[in-house]
C-alpha cells in the first residue's frame, strides 16, 4: 500500500528530530565525558597535566593582561603579523617558566606522599620538563634553546627544597615574575601594573594545585612507574625521558 504524501512528509520530520535528538545526546555525553576530570597515575598522565596545565595558564595570563592593556584595540594588536611575531615566542617562553613551577610543585606533592628519595624526585620533574620541550619543539624557539633551558631547570631540581616546594607559600614565584618580564608592553606600563598581574597569575595557580592534588592517585603512579625501587625508578624515567 502507498504511503500519501503527508505520510511520507511525517516520517522525514520524525528521522530528522531523531537525527538531531541523537547529534545533542552524543554532544551532552562528550562534554560530560570532558569535563569529569581523569586520575593522574602514570607518568604519561602527569606530565599531560603539568604540559597542558601550564600552557592554559601561559596563554589566558599572558593573553588577558595584553586585551587589557590594548583595549578596544586589542583584535587589530592580535592580528598585527609583527606583534604576532614577537608575541608567540614570549608565549612559548611563558610556558616552560609555568612548567617549571607546577613540575617542581607536582614532584615535591608526589615526593611527600610517597616518601621517595632526592635523587628519584630530581628525573621525575626532569621527565615533565622534557615532555614539555618535546611539546614546544619544532616551534617558536630555537631547540637551543629549549635544551639550555632544560639543563638550567636540572640544575634548579637538583637544589630544590622538596618540602618547601609542597606548600604553597614557597611554590610558584617564577611564573608570576615572568609574566610582567615577558609580556610585550613598555616597562613604565609594567611597573605600574606588576603587582596586580602577579597577584592575578598566583591567584589562577591556586586551582591547578586543588585540582592536582584531588586526581592524584600516587600509590597508582608509583606502582606504574616503579618509582617505589629507586635504582629502577631511575632507569626508567631516564629511558623514557630520552
Amino acid at each position: 500500500m502507498q504511503k500519501r504524501p503527508d505520510e511520507n512528509g511525517s516520517d522525514k520530520v520524525a528521522q530528522m528530530m531523531n537525527a538531531i535528538r541523537a547529534y545533542f545526546s552524543a554532544m551532552v555525553h562528550q562534554v560530560a565525558l570532558w569535563r569529569r576530570p581523569t586520575a593522574i597515575d602514570d607518568l604519561s598522565s602527569l606530565a599531560d597535566f603539568c604540559f597542558a596545565q601550564s600552557a592554559h595558564i601561559a596563554q589566558t595570563t599572558l593573553y588577558g593582561y595584553l586585551r587589557t592593556r590594548a583595549g578596544l584595540q586589542h583584535f587589530n594588536l592580535f592580528t598585527d603579523e609583527k606583534f604576532a611575531a614577537m608575541l608567540r615566542p614570549a608565549r612559548s617562553r611563558l610556558v616552560l617558566v609555568c612548567v617549571d613551577d607546577l613540575a617542581l610543585f607536582c614532584t615535591a606533592v608526589i615526593g611527600a606522599r610517597a616518601a621517595l628519595p632526592a635523587p628519584i624526585l630530581q628525573e621525575l620533574a626532569a621527565y615533565m620538563m622534557r615532555h614539555a620541550i618535546r611539546e614546544l619543539a619544532d616551534g617558536d624557539l630555537p631547540q637551543s634553546e629549549l635544551d639550555a633551558y632544560a639543563h638550567a631547570f636540572d640544575a634548579r631540581a637538583a637544589q630544590a627544597d622538596w618540602q618547601a616546594h609542597a606548600g604553597v607559600d614557597y611554590a610558584f614565584e617564577r611564573s608570576p615574575q615572568a609574566l610582567v618580564d615577558l609580556a610585550p608592553i613598555v616597562d613604565i606600563l609594567k611597573e605600574l601594573d606588576s603587582e596586580v598581574v602577579v597577584n592575578s597569575m598566583r591567584f589562577k595557580w591556586r586551582g591547578v594545585r586543588a585540582a592536582f592534588r584531588q586526581r592524584l592517585d600516587v600509590d597508582t603512579l608509583v606502582a606504574r612507574s616503579g618509582l617505589g625501587m629507586a635504582e629502577q625508578g631511575m632507569s626508567d624515567l631516564k629511558s623514557r625521558s630520552v
